[in-house]
């Protein structure tokens, strides 16, 4: 059985992570591509959210033992054949994580327009997901 101390320390600090993201809703996109600290604090909170939504959809495949995924968006791949997670979670996560990646390894120089696209707009994904993970865990 999963650890509901560690996921909901996990969903804490993505909480943290969503409520530093909503401090600096309502920037312009002019005011947001022309000021890198607000680029830096929603890349950063952004990758961490996401981080922390692989760790928690990692605890809980290990947990169960569940096997390995063969890469880290297939980790939600997983948790949606297990039913802990919807359809359309697992596709948002699956291109959240891939952004991620992104991020962290700058495969490509990042599209600030599609960065304040998730910043603005995205936000509520991780809400479902959290929500999906609290029915799963019984929290």
């Amino acid at each position: 059985m999963v650890n509901r101390d560690i996921v909901v320390a996990k969903m804490s600090n993505i909480q943290r992570n969503l409520n530093r993201l909503k401090e600096k809703q309502g920037i312009s996109s002019a005011d947001f591509l022309k000021d890198k600290d607000i680029q830096d604090i929603a890349l950063l909170n952004l990758q961490a959210a996401i981080q922390g939504c692989v760790d928690i959809a990692s605890h809980i495949i290990s947990d169960n033992n569940w096997g390995v995924p063969g890469s880290m968006a297939g980790i939600f791949d997983i948790l949606y054949e297990k039913k802990v997670i919807s359809d359309g979670t697992k596709k948002i996560m699956r291109s959240m994580t891939g952004f991620r990646n992104l991020i962290v390894h700058e495969y490509a120089e990042l599209d600030m327009h599609k960065v304040y696209d998730i910043f603005c707009n995205r936000r509520s994904d991780f809400n479902v997901f959290l929500k999906e993970i609290s029915v799963y865990a019984g929290l």
